[in-house]
């Protein structure tokens, strides 16, 4: 084999580079006496050779002669053995490594807790659908009965035209004419109402604007008020804040009589007597200063004893 004649013949020139120095080291210790490499003969070299035979020295004598010498210095490595990998140990028997020092062991992570359990819902009970009521069918009108002839038309003392009829027609329209005003001036009947108790007055230019004229409205009363004849004798004036509205009656006839300029009069004398102050002291003391009726005024300035609507003033019994 090629490859292991040049390690032979590295082997040998090794052993003779060892025999030549093992020589210097002997011949130096005899005499200090230089030796050259040109002195050795063939018989010392032989010598030399059995000498590290006997040291168990391998000199390479069992290779063939007929080999081929390699170049000299022309070395071949050896090819590398792979290393037998280290007995592997039983398991078990590795020990951990040990932990450094002040290692802070983690901490277990708390067992979740447990989801409570989920109520399951009631059925909810189905509502029964109620059959929806059939609209009945219109009761048939009864049956007319004859109960005598229809009650008479009475006239009260008072309720013909006159001085009470007229003062309670005045007072009616002066109420409602303050009361759209102070609405006017205020936001709402609250407003209205907390300006009432707190008895403030309005503004001069939005008491004039509304109060002013108030009485001059020849139209508004002859349009609101007429009066009616009844077949069973008597009178009565018809019309806002009076007892009789417009009767609906074949026995009430129109008479065609215009009480406008009687009505108109009568208002301007109210608003005259009764002053700024007046109207509004009666307004400020309310219904719940008199009989708690919803046209107070008529109970302030026609009502009163010594006013033409008091029952000894109709009777006659005080005079205006």
């Amino acid at each position: 084999d090629p490859r292991r004649m040049r390690v032979l013949s590295a082997k040998r020139l090794a052993l003779l580079a060892f025999a030549l120095l093992a020589l210097l080291a002997l011949g130096a210790a005899q005499g200090g006496a230089e030796l050259e490499l040109a002195e050795i003969d063939d018989a010392e070299l032989d010598a030399l050779l059995s000498d590290a035979e006997a040291l168990g020295l391998d000199t390479g004598d069992d290779v063939g002669a007929d080999a081929p010498d390699e170049p000299s210095g022309a070395v071949e490595l050896a090819p590398e053995t792979p290393e037998e990998p280290d007995e592997l140990e039983p398991a078990g028997s590795v020990e951990p490594d040990p932990e450094p020092a002040g290692a802070v062991e983690p901490v277990p992570e708390p067992d979740p807790e447990p989801e409570p359990a989920r109520k399951t819902p009631e059925p909810v009970p189905e509502k029964k659908e109620k059959p929806r009521p059939v609209a009945a069918a219109p009761a048939p009108p009864p049956a007319y009965k004859n109960k005598g002839p229809p009650p008479t038309l009475r006239v009260r003392l008072g309720q013909e035209p006159g001085a009470c009829t007229y003062c309670k027609a005045a007072a009616h329209k002066l109420q409602v004419a303050l009361t759209h005003a102070h609405f006017d001036h205020h936001d709402d009947e609250r407003s209205v109402e907390t300006a009432r108790l707190g008895k403030e007055k309005l503004p001069e230019d939005v008491f004039l604007r509304h109060m002013r004229e108030v009485c001059d409205d020849e139209a508004y009363w002859s349009k609101v008020y007429a009066s009616y004849d009844f077949d069973t004798g008597g009178r009565v004036l018809t019309g806002a804040g009076l007892d009789w509205s417009t009767p609906n009656d074949p026995r009430a006839k129109h008479t065609g009589l215009d009480h406008a300029r009687d009505l108109k009069a009568a208002c301007k004398k109210m608003e005259s007597e009764a002053e700024h102050a007046g109207l509004y002291h009666v307004f400020w003391e309310g219904r719940e200063a008199y009989t708690g009726r919803k046209w107070y005024f008529q109970d302030a300035f026609c009502n009163a004893r010594g006013h033409a609507c008091h029952p000894a003033t109709l009777e006659g019994r005080d005079e205006l």
